[in-house]
């Protein structure tokens, strides 16, 4: 089994590819290797975006959920650590 703290880490690093995935993903888009068609609804509806937003809009919202997710488990790993040098 792994600990909690490198469990939280290890998510951390699998959060941190998905941002560098999501962020090629939109230099795809930007230079036009990838069709920038509007989004699909289900995916307006769950995060709560325009009628006309497009799939660049949905990979900017993931993407900066993905952020929030590696900075989460970094710092629960962070805080785990300390907690375990006390």
């Amino acid at each position: 089994l792994v600990s909690e703290r490198t469990a939280h880490r290890f998510v951390g690093y699998l959060e941190e590819e998905a941002v560098k995935s999501y962020t090629e993903m939109l230099e795809s888009i930007d230079t036009k290797k990838v069709a920038n068609p509007l989004a699909p609804a289900i995916a307006k509806h769950y995060w709560s975006l325009p009628d006309d937003a497009t799939l660049r809009d949905v990979v900017l919202v993931v993407r900066a959920d993905e952020m929030d997710h590696r900075d989460v488990n970094h710092d629960l790993s962070d805080r785990l650590k300390v907690r375990a040098k006390q």
